[in-house]
Formats: structure tokens, sequence, C-alpha cells
């Protein structure tokens, strides 16, 4: 009964903690990160930069009113007014108070193809704005990787640490056993003693930076990290080197595409522009000039035709225009050759690395092997007065230090297989 309930304690205690996976601080970083919001701040930005842009081909109206007086106005000249009273008709000419409601109504034909450019360059904007986020997602990673795997060094560094303690307390019992028996002295006791508190020292300061990984995980990740939570090693994965999937390179590429709107945008600048239009206003003065100056009253009129608007100015700077984006295009695929130059060597570095790693691992087995076969027979010597206490508690420690750089090469051969992966964006 009692074995039972141990195992149901064990088993429950395994399903409230679940193992924390690097890939699951992957996607608790990205969604904890501040800027993660920025992406449906860009894209509501970007919808209506686009919908303005598309409102090109919209009919615009325009209400407008106007209240003037003006020191002169129209008239007929002193001898045709004569001539005019000689008739019988009193003509005094335009009052010099003016008044006016107008409603305008415009419809583009074709702008040239400005709407469509700018629809694209809005596409443009966005994309650079999107990948630039990705960018600093992307490097959220390398920083996840320097706490997780750290945590997970001190974590075996913390259990080679304890084994060490537990080994060497249980040859403190043969010590003073040997020294009861008149084989060993008293001192041999105080040095296993002085061993065993500096590895309890170590313990603390190998505990404290544990809790310090933790706790900076925890703040990017956005939930707390418990003490006995499990942290899942890595599975050792392949890397397609030929495949580089940086943000920065697709960034880079739509920078150019984004330089290339603005190149289009200038083309459509200089192009003529056609439109419809309708005026109607109610005031004075009218279009029948002779009407408001017999009657001074306020009218109704109309006007609607077509337009044509073209700006040749532009062709005075467009050379100079194209030649400073084709520059801007240049600088960009630079950057973009530099980064690429850069990643390469990185890349290099950290291959090299990995093989290095891998290479190291082959021996480390059997090095902890041998070293734990050292180690026995040396407790056995020991027992049997054959060595002395210096000798059990170096190989003692030379096993431990085997323990402890077999799980470092492991982890150092993790982690660079996922900095790769960052670095490719894989």
């Amino acid at each position: 009964m009692k074995r039972i309930i141990i195992a149901a304690a064990l088993l429950l205690s395994a399903m409230q903690l679940p193992a924390i996976t690097l890939e699951d601080c992957y996607r608790m970083v990205r969604e904890n990160y501040p800027l993660i919001h920025q992406y449906g701040l860009t894209e509501k930005m970007s919808r209506y930069s686009f919908e303005n842009a598309a409102a090109g081909y919209i009919p615009r109206i325009t209400l407008s009113a106007q209240a003037s007086y003006q020191s002169d106005a129209v008239a007929f000249p002193e001898e045709f007014n004569s001539l005019l009273k000689m008739a019988g008709i009193e003509m005094d000419g335009m009052p010099k108070d003016l008044y006016k409601v107008q409603l305008e109504i415009s419809q583009t034909l074709w702008d040239g193809g400005y709407a469509r450019a700018q629809r694209e360059a809005v596409k443009a904007e966005q994309e650079v704005s999107r990948l630039t986020l990705d960018k600093d997602m992307d490097a959220l990673k390398t920083r996840v990787n320097q706490m997780y795997f750290g945590i997970l060094v001190m974590e075996a560094n913390l259990k080679a640490n304890i084994g060490l303690d537990t080994l060497m307390t249980s040859n403190m019992r043969v010590v003073e056993s040997a020294v009861e028996n008149g084989t060993a002295m008293q001192s041999d006791i105080d040095k296993v003693k002085v061993e065993i508190l500096s590895l309890r020292q170590q313990r603390v300061q190998i505990e404290n930076t544990l809790k310090t990984y933790k706790e900076m995980l925890a703040i990017m990740i956005g939930r707390k990290i418990e003490d006995d939570e499990v942290f899942e090693k890595p599975e050792i994965q392949l890397v397609d080197l030929s495949m580089n999937r940086r943000a920065e390179l697709l960034l880079f590429d739509a920078q150019i595409r984004q330089i290339e709107s603005r190149k289009k945008m200038l083309d459509v600048a200089v192009m003529p522009k056609f439109a419809l239009f309708a005026q109607g206003w109610y005031g004075r003065p009218g279009l029948n000039m002779f009407n408001d100056m017999m009657y001074n009253k306020l009218t109704w009129n109309g006007v609607a035709g077509i337009t044509m608007k073209w700006d040749i100015t532009g062709f005075y700077t467009r050379r100079n225009d194209r030649r400073k984006i084709e520059l801007s295009q240049r600088s960009v695929a630079a950057q973009r050759d530099a980064f690429k130059w850069n990643t390469d060597i990185q890349q290099t570095q950290i291959r090299n690395e990995i093989d290095r790693m891998y290479r190291l691992k082959e021996s480390d087995e059997e090095i902890v092997r041998l070293r734990t076969s050292v180690r026995k027979a040396s407790e056995s010597r020991y027992r049997n007065g054959v060595i002395t206490l210096n000798d059990l508690l170096r190989d003692m420690t030379e096993e431990n230090n085997a323990v402890i750089s077999s799980s470092l090469h492991e982890l150092e051969l993790l982690k660079n297989i996922y900095d790769l992966k960052v670095v490719l964006n894989q």
C-alpha cells in the first residue's frame, strides 16, 4: 500500500510539472515581447494608407462660401452710359460687394498611374516594417539560447557537485574508520571535510548562477519558473547549411523593392492627369455679367467640363532623382552582401566548433568510464593502505571533472547547433 501511495505521488508530481522545452521558450518570449503588438499597429497603419491611396479615383466634392468687397468693379464708360440713359436704360455696373456659395465635384479619369504606384509603395513599406520586426524577434532566440543552455550547464554542474559531495561523504566514513583503527590520522578527516566544504561553497555559487539564469529567462518568457521545474535537453538536429532564411536578407530585398517603388512614383509624377469637373454656385457675380450689372441679384450658375494638368517641372530634376534612387539601391545591395559575408564567417566558426565538439564527445564517455574505474580502484587501495588520501581525493576530483567536461561538451554541441539554426533562421 505504501509503495502505491509513493508511486501515485510521484506520478502526480510529474503531471503537475511538465518539462520546459526550448521551443516553448521561443514561443513564449515572442508572445511576451512588447514589440509583438507592433505587428497589429503596422498592419492597421498600412491598411489605412492603402485605402487612402486607393481613394485617388473617388469623386472629390468641395463646398465653399465667399463674401468680399473690392475697391473697383466692372462698369461701362461714361459716354456709353449716357447713350443708355438716352434710351431709358439705367445700368450702374457691377457691384463692389461679392457673394458666392459654391459646390464643386471632380472625377479623375486618369492620374498617370499615380494611385497604383502609391499602393505599391504602401505595400513595400508594410513589408519593410514587418520584416524589421521579424529581425528583432529573431534576435531574441540568441538571448533565449544563452539563458536556456546556461541553465542546463548549471544544472549539470550542480548534479556533478552533489554527486561528488555524496561520494566524499561516503568515503569520510572510511577515513573515520581508518582513524579509529589507527591506520590514518585526524588530518585525513580534516582534508576530506575541507573538500566537502569547498564543494558546498561551489554549490552555493552554482545555485546562485542558476537562479539568476532562471529569473532572467522568466522575465523574457513572461512567467515565473518554479525551482523544481524540469528543463528538457533539446535533441540534436540536422541543419541545412545551404538554406539561409535570415529576416535581414529578406529585409534588404524588401528595401530594394521599396526603393524601386519610389522610382515608379518618380515616373508617374511627370505624367499628365485628366479629370471631369462640375461647378455650381449661387451668388453674385454670375456668368451673365450684363444681367448682374442691370439687376444686381444673386443667381444660380454652373460650369462643367474636362481638365488636363501636366506639371513638367519634374523633368528638370528627374534625371538626378533617378540617379539618387539607383545609388540607394546599390547601397542596400552592398549592405546585403556585407551581411551575407559576415553571416558566412559566423556560420563557418560555429560549424567548426560543432565539428570540434563532436570529436571531443566521441571520447567523453570512455574517459568518464576510465576515471570511474580508477576512482573505484583508488578507494579499494586506500582501504588497504596502498595509497594516501591525497591520491584518492585527486582521483575523485578528476572523475568529477571528467563528468562535468562530458556534460559541458554535449551542451556546448547542442548550443552551437541551435545557434547555427538561429544564424540561418531555421
